[in-house]
């Protein structure tokens, strides 16, 4: 199913969330290889799990399903990590309540559509959407909820381990968390590397999606011998980046999410220029 509408998912990754459609065919492939293994590991540890035997006692190993797990997916990666919390969390028995970003609702519903028409039951995928400011303190909090899957900034990460870390009395767990939060990414080059290679690495991973993601190589740790030579490089490639709107083919930087990310980079590099030189743009 997912594969029939990849095309379809691309094209709203686009649209909605603003990536170029190189990024938005990796973002559904990387969807469509989540199903793929979370689906293949529950037929491995479904069945009879082997244990050490011990002399006069009988033991087995069962895994049990947790309950309701709240996904609260990224705009980043709107379709890949929704899909793999999501995926996740049904194969292994569990009902979910999925609140998508509120900067990408549309095409988080489109993958709830795929999942619906692939059979699963009434009740086992919720589609909760909103803002987190309102709904996401009343969402993790919920004595209901047994896990919560989170990706996102590191302070609302924080704030749902401490919300899940209370145990009122209503409750006698403490909720499970999954929480994948925001990154500062290196990449050192010393003098024994192939600098061409090195500067295509650093331009990739620097600005594909514009730089939104946790993965993005935001330092460069370059020895003094190859500094200058490997920046030469880093510019020539940079420079030639094409911006523009992602609805075109030949375009490699897009726009960024919102106007609050627009505002936020723009601090950014004015604090760059402070503390540093600007060498493009």
């Amino acid at each position: 199913m997912f594969r029939t509408r990849r095309f379809e998912l691309d094209a709203w990754l686009v649209r909605e969330a603003g990536k170029t459609w190189v990024e938005a065919g990796a973002d559904a492939a990387e969807a469509i290889d989540f199903l793929e293994y979370y689906g293949r590991e529950m037929l491995r540890l479904g069945v009879e799990q082997p244990l050490t035997e011990v002399s006069g006692e009988d033991n087995r190993l069962d895994y049990l399903p947790l309950g309701v797990v709240a996904v609260i997916a990224p705009w980043n990666f709107p379709v890949a990590i929704l899909t793999g919390m999501t995926a996740a969390a049904v194969v292994t028995g569990n009902s979910v309540v999925l609140k998508p970003s509120r900067e990408t609702p549309v095409v988080a519903a489109k993958v709830v559509e795929i999942f619906e028409k692939a059979g699963l039951a009434d009740g086992v995928l919720n589609f909760f959407p909103g803002s987190g400011s309102d709904i996401g303190d009343p969402l993790v909090s919920h004595p209901g909820v047994r896990a919560i899957c989170f990706t996102g900034s590191m302070d609302v990460g924080l704030r749902i381990n401490e919300f899940a870390a209370q145990t009122p009395p209503e409750r006698f767990w403490i909720k499970r968390v999954i929480a994948e939060l925001g990154g500062k990414n290196s990449i050192i080059v010393d003098e024994t590397a192939d600098l061409d290679l090195a500067a295509e690495g650093v331009v990739a991973a620097a600005f594909g999606f514009q730089g939104q993601k946790c993965s993005a190589c935001s330092r460069l740790v370059a020895v003094e011998e190859i500094f200058d030579s490997l920046l030469e490089r880093i510019l020539e490639r940079s420079s030639r980046l094409r911006q523009g709107s992602t609805l075109d083919f030949g375009t490699d930087l897009g726009p960024v999410i919102s106007e609050s990310a627009l505002t936020k980079i723009l601090d950014y590099i004015e604090l760059g220029r402070n503390e540093g030189e600007l060498v493009l743009g």
